[in-house]
C-alpha cells in the first residue's frame, strides 16, 4: 500500500483530526478503516491484544493526531494503541457532566444565520442531538422542533405558528421534510415579488417621464400642467381693472 502522509499528501493526509470534538466519531470510523487495511482492526477487539500489534496501532494514531489529543495519551497509554483510542473516545464523546451541559448550551441557542440554508441549520441541530443521544442523554422528537424553531429567524414566523398550532406532533422527520418545503416556497415567491416591486419603480418611473415631456401652454416651459403654472397663479393674483374702474 502507498502512503505519502511524509510529504503531506496522500491517504494518510485525509486521516489527520483536527481536535473538532463533532468530527472525532467521522474520524474514528476512517482509522478504524485504516487499521483494518494495515491488517491491526484485531487490536482494539482482542482482550489481550499482541504487544508488538498495539504498539503498531498506536504508532499509527500518533501520526494523525493534533497537539492536544495527542498529550492526552502520550503519558497515559504510551505503545499501547487500544488504550489510547479508549482515552480519545471518552474525552470525545464521553458522559462527563461538563460535556454534557456544553452539549444542551449549544441545542438550546441555535440559531439559523444570515445566509444559512435550512438544510445546514438542520444539520448543526442534529449534530448536537446525536452527540447527547451517544451519551445517554433522552432526546424526544418534539424537544428537538422546539429548538429549531426558536433559532428561525422572522421570515419564518408563518411557519413557526402552523407548528405550534397543530393538535398532531410531527416526527422530526416529518418537521424536517416540511420545513425544507417551506423554504423552497419562499425562494419561489421571490422573484415574483421582486417582480412585483421592479414594475411600481418602472411605472413611478414612466409617470416622471411623462410629466417631464408636458409642455404648459400658459409659459411655454416643459415639466408641468397649465393649473400648476405659476405664471398662471400669478397672474391670477393681480388686480383686475375694468372700464368701470377708471
Amino acid at each position: 500500500m502507498t502512503d505519502l502522509g511524509a510529504t503531506g499528501y496522500g491517504p494518510r493526509s485525509r486521516l489527520l483530526f483536527n481536535g473538532d470534538e463533532e468530527k472525532y466519531e467521522l474520524w474514528e470510523v476512517k482509522f478504524m478503516g485504516h487499521l483494518r487495511l494495515q491488517k491491526l482492526h484485531e487490536v482494539l477487539t482482542a482482550t489481550t491484544p499482541d504487544p508488538e500489534n498495539n504498539a503498531r496501532v498506536y504508532a499509527e494514531l500518533v501520526q494523525l493526531l493534533d497537539d492536544t489529543s495527542l498529550s492526552l495519551v502520550i503519558r497515559e497509554a504510551k505503545d499501547d494503541g487500544k488504550k489510547a483510542i479508549k482515552i480519545l473516545r471518552e474525552y470525545y464523546m464521553g458522559t462527563s457532566k461538563p460535556r454534557i451541559i456544553s452539549l444542551y448550551t449549544e441545542l438550546t441557542s441555535l440559531k439559523m444565520e444570515g445566509n444559512e440554508s435550512v438544510t445546514d441549520y438542520l444539520i448543526k441541530a442534529e449534530k448536537a442531538a446525536t452527540s447527547l443521544k451517544s451519551a445517554n442523554e433522552v432526546i424526544i422528537d418534539s424537544l428537538l422542533v422546539a429548538m429549531v424553531l426558536k433559532g428561525l429567524p422572522p421570515s419564518y414566523k408563518t411557519f413557526a405558528t402552523v407548528v405550534t398550532q397543530r393538535e398532531k406532533e410531527w416526527t422530526f422527520v416529518e418537521f424536517k421534510v416540511q420545513l425544507r418545503s417551506y423554504e423552497e416556497t419562499e425562494k419561489a415567491c421571490k422573484p415574483h415579488k421582486k417582480s412585483e416591486n421592479n414594475d411600481h419603480t418602472v411605472m413611478k418611473a414612466n409617470s416622471r417621464e411623462s410629466t417631464s415631456n408636458l409642455k404648459c401652454f400658459v409659459c411655454g416651459r416643459p415639466g408641468h400642467k397649465s393649473f400648476q403654472c405659476y405664471e398662471k397663479k400669478k397672474k391670477d393674483s393681480e388686480p383686475k381693472f375694468s372700464k368701470k374702474n377708471l
